[in-house]
């Protein structure tokens, strides 16, 4: 879950589901790393791919850990502008996205849980054209926002 200001207009607050899946690998007890994708709603839906790594501070039933997680989030979302003032195509590209994070890895008989907060960073870029013109405007939104996840690791 990603909470922060709505938009870039920053006058109301927004919570938007944020859908992740990591495939990773453990190198010795403490670190791991993996590669990762995701779906997420922000103006247009965009999809995150990114590289991640974590830091278990210990090996007992209750485990701490710090993350990081950083990438590229896609998007091929292209749509008609219709306002009163100006017509034309509205292009989304996506951006770069930053998280890093902290929180408890939970033992459990045949799978774990994870609980974490961190910050979420998340550039969006858009290439605006109006009808009938050869101008182009290029819309660049940084979303700052707490993250909140709840995991399950197998």
């Amino acid at each position: 879950m990603l909470i922060g200001e709505e938009s870039e207009n920053q006058q109301r607050k927004a919570m938007i589901p944020s859908f992740q899946t990591v495939n990773g690998i453990y190198l010795g007890k403490h670190v791991g790393v993996g590669i990762g994708v995701g779906a997420e709603p922000f103006e247009y839906v965009t999809f995150p791919v990114f590289a991640s790594a974590h830091y278990f501070f210990s090996a007992n039933k209750v485990i701490p850990y710090a993350g990081l997680k950083a990438g590229y989030a896609f998007s091929n979302s292209h749509k008609k502008l219709e306002y009163s003032y100006m017509y034309g195509d509205f292009n989304n590209k996506g951006g770069l996205m930053f998280n890093p994070e902290i929180g408890f890895r939970i033992r459990m008989p045949y799978f774990d849980l994870t609980l974490s907060g961190g910050y979420r960073f998340q550039r969006l870029e858009s290439r605006i054209t109006q009808e009938g013109s050869i101008y182009t405007y290029n819309r660049r939104v940084d979303y700052q926002r707490t993250s909140f996840t709840l995991g399950i690791m197998f």
